[in-house]
This record gives structure tokens, C-alpha cells and sequence, in this order.
């Protein structure tokens, strides 16, 4: 359970420090080391403060499609009519957009639509596939499809669904309602204004949806979810975003607001903008979910990789679980020498320790923490517990943090730095002098961080459909997003050069917290390592949103650019190379190292500032 203080003792105690502070600068000269630590301890205790004052909390279910995350977070929940899960639609490629669940007064769904400019260029994929699915020129190997989920939705909305019957003979007969309909328009511009004629955008208006006929809530709950998941409720628009407020305790002994979040399941790539916000916010704790034989599979493999590219390492252990779901006897399966365990407990210890070695070897990733969860056997409170326990210990860190700065804080009012402090001060001093020397000549330099992109359209795992529907976008895509692997490529840069310095600098701090001669310093050196991962962190969000910045409104807005890209779809074989090849001339035709020396300057004006905040922290004192 997460330590309580309530909102008014912290903002009483943030007052008190700031007074105290305040006080004590007044008695220092200006370059004091001590007048530096107490100015670096005032901000790290209102980003302490600023976090507990916020009730908001998130665990992210992210894994491929199918894996059955819905039906865990149902059971999770005690989201069950009987044992069956009441959010659940199907099996695999049901959930239409990212889902939230959370505890309220009232039940009720509240969904963010996609605008009339989104679901225009959804029609356009639809009415590419449609107008092209029967054309002999194509490339089998490229044609165009929507995502099972998005097609299914369209079809709804537009009454022009697939029906199958039967004939005298018995033989089945299968009519594709959308093909007759596309069969009476020329082009696929023809078709995109029929189809949105049709769709009648004005009448799907409805974001509010609450109980108002008292029906059983169960029942209300699964029927309204599955209507607007796919989009048969008449009312409601293409889903961007499903709220879910139950008026039911979800989680037990929390003093603060815990949701759940269904994100989309996961095809062809993790990077995607919603998976790396779950990732680096240092308020969700990302469950990885994913089949018992399967493990670790390519997504999750993919997803730590990502967060490790990020620059996430220390936190990966504390925000991450990989959640294995497991089911029919898998566990017992697990053969140990040459036959079955035959035992659940000791097929799981043994799977957990192969995904857990596997991980080591592949990402170099320590302290994983791996959980099992069947559905059909397993007590889900158990699960329920474990996880609110992760979460609290994110908070119980930044109410650990105040207790610790007001401690040293007190420490140098009462000038408690007696002599055996100044020696271990200076101590740590001398052992970090020749990290500091070797960080002051690090220079980071950003070069051609646009090649992941290029490298991610080529890729086999890329679907030619997906790049037409990113072209189609001008680059914006979950699928494939050039923005945000432009983002991510600049961070990964980063994190590959100033990485490597920062984790030297913790193994040298955790390795002096371990010596008891130098208790005295504990608070400086505890203080030097939150203001690292503060710091570091801030360096690697600042080159991800720079790196996207410098490049896309010049790159959204290149109208020759885009209309190339997209003539090339029906010119035959091929089609992805000739969109990364055309892609890659337009960022070496602009200059690239113009766009990327910005960004280069502005993480080597952040590292410096950095280093040099971690020397005057340290002082000659």
C-alpha cells in the first residue's frame, strides 16, 4: 500500500523547506557547493511533491493481437457476466482503439471520435482497396488491405457489410456489399466522395453514452462496449479513444486514482507514439503480455528494446512486468531433461527462468520481473495485489524522496557536516573527478538519424499496405509513423553516446553507498543520482521532441514530395523500395546535417549544463 500524505501536509512542508532554504542560501556565498545542493534539493522535492499531489496512476496491457490481454484485465476487474468477459467481442483483432477503464460514480462510456478528416483518409484506404482488390496489374505481394478492426468498423458505419448465404445446392455464396457499391464509380476519388456521402459524418455525433434505462449494468456494459467498439450504435463515430467508467472498487487498499489501459494490440511494430508514451511515463507501469510457448516473443523482445533505446534501463525493473498468460496445462508441459514437469509451479519457475536468460543474452536486461496469469485457474486477486504493489512503489519512491531531502536539508541546518562529512565529501569528490574530466570532453554529435525510418519502410515485417496508408497520411500512421521514428532515432542516438557515461556515473554511486565510511555523504550522493535520472531523462525526451520538430512541418508540408510517393502505388513490384528510396533523396536533397546539427546542439548544451550542475554540486569546498 502506497505511504499517505495528504495534499495539505505536503503543501505545508514544501513551504516549510522553501522558508528553511531560503534562510540557510542567505548565509552562503554565491558559488558555495552547499548553496548548489540546497537549490537542486528545493526542485527535486517539488517535482516530488508535484507527482504525489497527482492522484493519477496507469497500468498499460500492451502485447500482440490476440494474446488475450482484454480477457485478462476483465478478470483483473471482475469485469464478468458468469465467467464470461463482458468487454470482450472475439477472439483476436477486436479492440478497435486504446481503452481505458476506471473506477466513478456512475457507469458510463465516453468516446473521443476520430475527426472527419481521419475517417476521410480511412475511406481512402478502403476505397484504394476496394477499387484496386480485383485489378490483375497489382502485385500480389503488395496489395492493399485495412487492419481487420478498422475495415469492420467502416462496414458498419456504412451498411455495406459481407453477407453470406446458401443456394439450393448448399453452396455457400459470399457478397461483398462494399464491392457492388464501388463497382458504380470510376476512380478512387469518385468512390472517397460516395463512400463519405454515405457514411453521413454529421450523424455520428454521440460521445456520451450512460445507463438511462436502469438495464442490468452487465449487460448494458457489454452491448453499448461492443456497439461502439464496432461501430454498429448508430449514433457513434470511428473510435478514437473508449473511457470506461464502473461505479465498482476495481482496486483495493490505494489511496490514489488507478486506471487500466487496453492499448491496440500490437501489429507489425512496437514503436508506435502510444506504446512509447505508456513506456516513458514515469506514471504507468506497462504489463507485457504475451502466450506461455511464445515467450518472450518479438513484441516484447521489441518493446524492452525500445524502452532500452529510450534510455530506460534503471527504470525497466521498477515500471515494467512481463505478464505471461498461460493456459491447458502449458505450465505442467514445461519439459525439465526429457519429460514433463507436471507441476504448474515448477513448469512456470523454469519457463520465467529460459525468458528471463533469454533477455539477459539479447538486451543485457537485469531484474525483469515475469508473472504468470491463467484466466481459467488463477485466483486474479493475487494478480490485482501484485500490481497495485508495483504501482505504490512508484509513489512510496517520491514520498521516500521528500523524507530524504527534508533530512539533509536538516543535516545542513544543524550543521551535522561535521569533519568525518567534509572527508567523505571530499571523498566522493575525488572518486568522481575523473568521471566528470571524461563527461566534460563527451561531445554528442547526431548523423543521419532518418535511416530507421528508411530502414523501418524496406523492412520484410512492413506491410506494403501500411506505407500506402502512411503516404496517404503524409507520413502519420500508428503503423508506420515517420515522425516518430525520426523522434526515436535522434533518442536512440543520444542515449548510444551519454548512455554509457551515465551508467558508469550510477555504478560509481551505488558502489560508494555501499561503503559505510561515507555515510556521511549518502544525502549528497542519493541527491546526485535522482538529479542524474531526472536530468539524462530530460535530455532524451528534449532530443526525441527536437529531432521530430526540426523535420516535420518542412516534411508534412512537401506537396511534391508526397505526390511522388503516392503515384508510385500500381507501378508494379517494388513498391516499398521506391518509397524508402524516394524518402531517403528528399532528407539527403534538404540538407540533413542542417536539421541535425540542431538538434546535436541542443543535447551538448544540456549535457554540458548537466556536468557542470553535478561538479558545482560537488564544490571545492
Amino acid at each position: 500500500m502506497s505511504m499517505k500524505i495528504e495534499s495539505n501536509d505536503l503543501k505545508g512542508r514544501q513551504k516549510a523547506l522553501h522558508e528553511t532554504i531560503e534562510s540557510l542560501m542567505k548565509k552562503l556565498p554565491d558559488e558555495s557547493a552547499t548553496r548548489k545542493q540546497l537549490a537542486n534539493h528545493r526542485e527535486l522535492f517539488d517535482d516530488a511533491v508535484y507527482y504525489l499531489s497527482n492522484s493519477g496512476q496507469r497500468l498499460a496491457f500492451i502485447g500482440n493481437i490476440g494474446t488475450g490481454k482484454t480477457t485478462a484485465i476483465c478478470h483483473l476487474l471482475g469485469l464478468l457476466d458468469g465467467e464470461e468477459p463482458i468487454l470482450s467481442t472475439g477472439s483476436g483483432r477486436t479492440t478497435l482503439c486504446e481503452v481505458e477503464i476506471s473506477a466513478g460514480s456512475q457507469l458510463e462510456i465516453e468516446v473521443t471520435p476520430h475527426s472527419e478528416a481521419e475517417v476521410k483518409s480511412y475511406l481512402t484506404d478502403f476505397a484504394q482497396y476496394l477499387h484496386i482488390s480485383d485489378n490483375a496489374e497489382s502485385d500480389s505481394s503488395e496489395s492493399f488491405k485495412l487492419s481487420a478492426e478498422v475495415e469492420r468498423a467502416l462496414r458498419n458505419m456504412l451498411d455495406l457489410r459481407t453477407s453470406r448465404t446458401k443456394n439450393l445446392e448448399g453452396k455457400r455464396i459470399t457478397t461483398d456489399n462494399a464491392k457492388n457499391f464501388a463497382a458504380d464509380y470510376q476512380s478512387v476519388d469518385s468512390l472517397v466522395e460516395g463512400l463519405l456521402e454515405r457514411i453521413d459524418f454529421p450523424s455520428h455525433h454521440q460521445t456520451r453514452f450512460i445507463n438511462d434505462d436502469e438495464i442490468d449494468q452487465n449487460k448494458w456494459l457489454h452491448t453499448t462496449f461492443k456497439a461502439i467498439n464496432s461501430c454498429t450504435h448508430p449514433s457513434v463515430g470511428l473510435s478514437k479513444h473508449i473511457c470506461i467508467s464502473v461505479p465498482v472498487r476495481l482496486f483495493d487498499n490505494i489511496n490514489y486514482a488507478l486506471s487500466v489501459i487496453d492499448t491496440k494490440g500490437v501489429d507489425q511494430t512496437v514503436n508506435r507514439a502510444d506504446l512509447d508514451s505508456c513506456l516513458t511515463d514515469n506514471r504507468t507501469v506497462s504489463v507485457l503480455c504475451c502466450r506461455f510457448n511464445e515467450a518472450p516473443d518479438k513484441t516484447i523482445s521489441g518493446l524492452l528494446k525500445l524502452a532500452k533505446d529510450a534510455g530506460l534501463n534503471q527504470r525497466v525493473a521498477k515500471e515494467i512486468v512481463l505478464l505471461i498468460l498461460d493456459r491447458e496445462s502449458e505450465a505442467e508441459k514445461v519439459i525439465d531433461i526429457d519429460e514433463p514437469v507436471g507441476d504448474k509451479t515448477e513448469g512456470r519457475e523454469i519457463r520465467a527462468e529460459q525468458v528471463v536468460n533469454d533477455l539477459k543474452h539479447t538486451l543485457q536486461l537485469d531484474n525483469l520481473d515475469v508473472r504468470f496469469f491463467d484466466v481459467k485457474s488463477d485466483d486474479p486477486k493475487q494478480l490485482n495485489k501484485l500490481l497495485v504493489e508495483k504501482v505504490s512503489v512508484l509513489r512510496d519512491q517520491y514520498a521516500e524522496n521528500i523524507d530524504d531531502i527534508e533530512k539533509a536539508i536538516s543535516d545542513i541546518e544543524t550543521e551535522l557536516v561535521s569533519q568525518s562529512a567534509k572527508a567523505a565529501k571530499n571523498q566522493v569528490k575525488n572518486t568522481l573527478e575523473p568521471w566528470i574530466k571524461k563527461a566534460q570532453s563527451c561531445s554528442p554529435s547526431l548523423k543521419e538519424y532518418f535511416l530507421p525510418l528508411i530502414n523501418d519502410i524496406k523492412n520484410k515485417g512492413t506491410y506494403a499496405a501500411s506505407v500506402r496508408a502512411s503516404v496517404n497520411r503524409r507520413g502519420e500512421l500508428h503503423n508506420l509513423d515517420y515522425y516518430q521514428l525520426l523522434a526515436t532515432g535522434a533518442r536512440e542516438q543520444v542515449v548510444d553516446q551519454i548512455g554509457k557515461l551515465k551508467d558508469e556515473f550510477i555504478v560509481l554511486i551505488d558502489n560508494m553507498l555501499s561503503q559505510n565510511e561515507l555515510q556521511p555523504a549518502y544525502a549528497l550522493l542519493k541527491q546526485l543520482k535522482q538529479t542524474t535520472e531526472k536530468r539524462l531523462g530530460d535530455i532524451y525526451q528534449k532530443a526525441f521532441a527536437k529531432g521530430r520538430a526540426v523535420y516535420e512541418e518542412k516534411l508534412s508540408s512537401d506537396n511534391q514530395l508526397w505526390n511522388v510517393l503516392f503515384e508510385e502505388w500500381g507501378m508494379g513490384p517494388g513498391y516499398k523500395d521506391r518509397i524508402s528510396g524516394n524518402s531517403e533523396t528528399w532528407f539527403h536533397a534538404q540538407k540533413y546535417p542542417e536539421f541535425e546539427s540542431s538538434v546535436t546542439r541542443q543535447v551538448v548544451e544540456e549535457w554540458q549544463l548537466y556536468v557542470n550542475e553535478v561538479r558545482d554540486m560537488l564544490g571545492s569546498e
